[in-house]
């Protein structure tokens, strides 16, 4: 898998959010835009939205974005890369917090950057196929235990 697209497209303070394209981001209601359960959702959208189909949902109270601007295939990355990493913390593998300090060593980002919201196509990619291998570490040593204590 090509490493690119690899790193975050999050302005810094007082810079404006861009697309992958080249395009500046709008602020705008998320209705019809994805499948949310939120009232009142907002996402940021590029310019060129429907020809550049890019776009990232707004955290409800600051507007901040819970990312970079994705495609339809990040977005879909990221969603799976989410359902495998939080598999390691909803299955009392790891904290919450471990589970995030986890995906920082993983991705080589400092926690500040650990958000699956900020990654490209490459370290989602890793992200989801590191996190099932973890689990099915876990499983294996799980099942080795319950045969050696005479466990069903």
């Amino acid at each position: 898998m090509s490493r690119k697209n690899t790193t975050c497209l999050l302005p810094k303070k007082g810079q404006q959010l861009r697309c992958h394209c080249g395009s500046p981001a709008v602020l705008r209601s998320a209705e019809g835009l994805c499948r949310t359960h939120r009232p009142g959702a907002m996402a940021y959208v590029c310019s060129r939205y429907p020809a550049c189909d890019s776009f990232v949902m707004a955290h409800p109270g600051t507007l901040e974005p819970m990312g970079s601007l994705a495609g339809p295939r990040l977005r879909k990355l990221r969603y799976a890369a989410h359902q495998e990493f939080n598999k390691l913390y909803q299955s009392g593998l790891m904290s919450k917090r471990d589970a995030y300090q986890w995906l920082a060593m993983t991705v080589q980002a400092p926690m500040a950057h650990a958000h699956i919201g900020h990654l490209g196509e490459y370290y989602c990619q890793v992200v989801i196929d590191e996190s099932r291998k973890l689990l099915q570490e876990r499983m294996e040593q799980q099942n080795k235990l319950r045969k050696v204590s005479g466990g069903a």
